[in-house]
């Protein structure tokens, strides 16, 4: 009527999700694994492997189109130790747009050949054994672990596969872990580097995310740790020179990233935990832990 007043519409404000559903926004989408723990490594001589990084996949014009969704985040692998195995990392799903993306696999541990890497999104690097097999990446996901052809005492830990790039052979020298890929500024899917022998230092992690691997130490010959929330892989450990030996680096969980054009438009919530961000124009959600999405 006139002269009456009328109420401009405004939108919620509780979440920022669900605007991807109700509108049909075409939205770029990084979907990365955990990835697997470094191998440990015995008091003497062996190296352990990277650990291999989490399975990533890429959408560039994903159509989320479902109501009600779920995303979990895959583990990181634990590391291993002189008398265990490193943990394989665990799988991310957003099963918006029915995307698994695969752990990764473990490092081989520095000592016998029942202590191989496994399989994953990327493989796991062999420990300081010359009779281990490097674990395989899966095609579209990440890449092959690095073996040690050809090299000798002091048996070195080859570096994990990375999204980017197959882990480095620990051929007389130490192995970097492979290259993990870049989105939005940031490194995602790094292997671990390995450990070394008695000699030469520790690999490097790759990317800068995945695990360094350590280097030999009088007492404490650690793996370092991935980056958190990358899907990287563990540093492998290296031999110390007494005591009980020494433990390969954790693999960091995967992460769920979604980005399109446009400011955030607030419809729904997220039950997990997301950080949300607005530049030039487009906006970025991180997905660290599991959760659900519903209108």
């Amino acid at each position: 009527d006139v002269g009456r007043f009328r109420r401009p519409m405004r939108r919620s404000t509780e979440g920022q999700l669900m605007s991807l559903i109700s509108l049909g926004v075409s939205a770029e989408v990084v979907v990365v694994a955990g990835g697997g723990g470094g191998g440990g490594s015995q008091v003497g001589q062996y190296g352990g492997g990277g650990g291999g990084a989490g399975g990533l996949l890429y959408f560039a014009a994903a159509n989320i189109s479902s109501a009600s969704w779920v995303v979990t985040i895959g583990g990181g692998g634990a590391g291993g130790t002189h008398a265990a195995n490193a943990g394989a990392g665990t799988n991310t799903t957003i099963t918006a747009i029915g995307a698994t993306a695969i752990g990764g696999g473990r490092g081989g541990r520095g000592s016998a050949t029942t202590s191989q890497p496994t399989n994953g999104g990327s493989g796991g690097g062999v420990g300081g054994f010359p009779t281990q097999t490097a674990g395989t990446g899966t095609v579209g996901q990440g890449n092959d672990g690095g073996a040690n052809a050809t090299d000798t005492v002091p048996y070195r830990g080859a570096g994990g596969g990375g999204a980017g790039g197959v882990g480095a052979t620990a051929n007389n020298g130490t192995g970097a872990g492979g290259a993990g890929l870049t989105y939005f500024g940031n490194a995602y899917a790094g292997g671990g580097g390995g450990g070394s022998g008695t000699t030469a230092a520790g690999g490097a992690g790759g990317s800068g995310v995945g695990g360094n691997g350590a280097t030999t130490a009088t007492t404490n010959g650690t793996g370092s740790n991935a980056t958190a929330s990358t899907g990287s892989g563990g540093g492998g450990a290296a031999p110390v020179l007494s005591g009980a030996g020494s433990a390969g680096g954790l693999g960091s969980d995967g992460v769920v990233v979604i980005r399109y054009a446009g400011a955030a438009i607030p419809t729904a919530s997220y039950t997990g935990t997301m950080t949300t961000s607005t530049s030039g124009g487009v906006t970025t959600h991180t997905l660290t832990t599991s959760g659900t999405v519903t209108t």
